[in-house]
């Protein structure tokens, strides 16, 4: 008897615990221009950008370096005056290196671009060693194409 109270109580809970967990609006498509601290141009990102509930937002897409997509994921939250971004990218070309970056922003919540750096880990095809890059510069919301 207590093994049959027990499923129903979990049942009733996942029920109507469940849709409001995972509550979720999509904001739509948004894309920003990398520049570096020179102010050159480097890579591009694209998302679909989802809002969940409690200030969350949640970011799936792609990063675009010279012409080559490879997925990149990640998550902002609204941060007193500013909205933090933090993404994840990571890709192996083949014949030419493995590599894995996490990028961390601050947005101007009224123009979404800012700042950012980025930790990046590298392997080259045929080599032993990892390397690490610290990159930083500017970051621009632009239209998505």
């Amino acid at each position: 008897m207590s093994k049959r109270f027990l499923v129903l109580l979990t049942s009733f809970f996942l029920t109507v615990i469940s849709p409001y967990s995972i509550a979720e609006r999509y904001l739509g498509e948004f894309c920003w221009q990398v520049f570096n601290e020179s102010n050159e141009p480097w890579w591009k990102y694209k998302f679909g950008v989802y809002e969940k509930e409690g200030g969350h937002f949640v970011l799936f897409g792609s990063v675009d370096y010279e012409n080559t997509l490879s997925a990149s994921h990640g998550n902002a939250i609204l941060a007193g005056d500013s909205v933090k971004l933090t993404i994840i990218s990571t890709d192996h070309e083949e014949g030419i290196e493995v590599w894995a970056e996490t990028f961390a922003a601050k947005l101007n919540p009224s123009t979404l671009s800012g700042t950012w750096n980025a930790l990046e880990l590298v392997q080259r095809d045929n080599e032993e060693e990892v390397f690490g890059v610290r990159q930083r510069g500017s970051i621009n919301l632009i239209t998505c194409q």
